[in-house]
């Protein structure tokens, strides 16, 4: 898979085309990507995925750029193409915007979402789209609503689910366990005092966070998978402010200060408890790591 950005034109004769903000890359977005790639096969074409450079939409991000990468990697699309969310391309009407990408991408099919819109203000619907394609000769694949359980799936959706702790339920949407990722960087210590230390995790802050409290999870550190039980909260115990995320990797014992890792969210144990003894806050960590170590993750 080929990475391409703002200036770059892909050298290909003829692309399909996956559109949309693909904020999360959860389950529809996947399902709409996936049909491009199949399209592109069938007709001996080159698939691509639009991604935005920007977060254009200011909303707590799901899944940040590097991961989307990552991620489309696996689903083996020719080329990913970022674009910035400039205020010229704001501007672009609906035709404009499509003249582009026929110029530039070579687009002989494009695969949206039943709600794609585009252009200035939105203006530009599906409907839109079909009639830009007789137009300038390419199909427009149409992906319909998909439910889970009678519920469409969504960016928006998911983000509550996130942020309320339930991320049983969000990996169902998002079609896998929603993730962290960042630097280790050094915090308060409190859990290297109490013998349990903990891998600090410098993440964006800009990214949705789970609702306070204590997971079980897995933790990606140098290619190793390992179980771990993962503090989200500003650790009342010890009058903290901040919010970190912080994960006790269980039987690890390596300085990873300044390594990047992943932590993924499995299942919320517990709420954020102030604690009135140091001894209870050990007591009810001992009970998170045996609980954690009995699953399989």
């Amino acid at each position: 898979m080929e990475v391409f950005f703002e200036n770059d034109i892909p050298p290909y004769d003829g692309t399909v085309v996956a559109l949309g903000n693909f904020d999360g890359l959860h389950v529809a977005h996947m399902t709409i990507i996936r049909d491009g790639i199949r399209y592109a096969k069938e007709h001996n074409l080159k698939s691509g995925v639009l991604l935005f450079e920007d977060n254009f939409k200011n909303v707590e991000l799901i899944t940040p750029n590097e991961a989307k990468v990552e991620l489309l990697g696996r689903e083996k699309p020719d080329f990913v193409k970022f674009r910035r969310f400039t205020k010229e391309f704001m501007r672009l009407t609906p035709e404009e915007f499509i003249k582009q990408l026929v110029l530039n991408l070579k687009v002989k099919a494009v695969c949206v979402g039943y709600d794609y819109r585009f252009g200035h203000k939105a203006a530009g619907d599906v409907e839109t789209l079909r009639k830009l394609g007789e137009k300038y000769g390419f199909e427009v694949l149409v992906t319909d609503v998909i439910k889970i359980d009678g519920k469409i799936v969504s960016s928006t959706y998911i983000r509550e689910l996130i942020k309320a702790g339930e991320t049983e339920e969000a990996e169902r949407f998002l079609g896998r366990r929603f993730c962290v990722e960042g630097r280790v960087i050094k915090g308060l210590q409190n859990g290297r005092k109490m013998g349990v230390p903990t891998a600090n995790v410098d993440y964006d802050k800009n990214m949705a966070i789970p609702k306070n409290g204590v997971y079980a999870g897995i933790t990606y550190v140098n290619g190793l998978r390992l179980k771990s039980v993962i503090n989200v909260g500003s650790n009342p115990t010890f009058g903290a402010e901040n919010i970190t995320i912080e994960s006790h990797i269980l039987d690890f014992h390596e300085d990873i200060y300044g390594e990047y890792i992943r932590v993924s969210f499995a299942k919320r144990l517990r709420g954020d408890i102030k604690f009135e003894s140091m001894d209870a806050l050990k007591t009810q960590i001992q009970s998170d790591i045996k609980a954690v170590r009995a699953m399989d993750l």
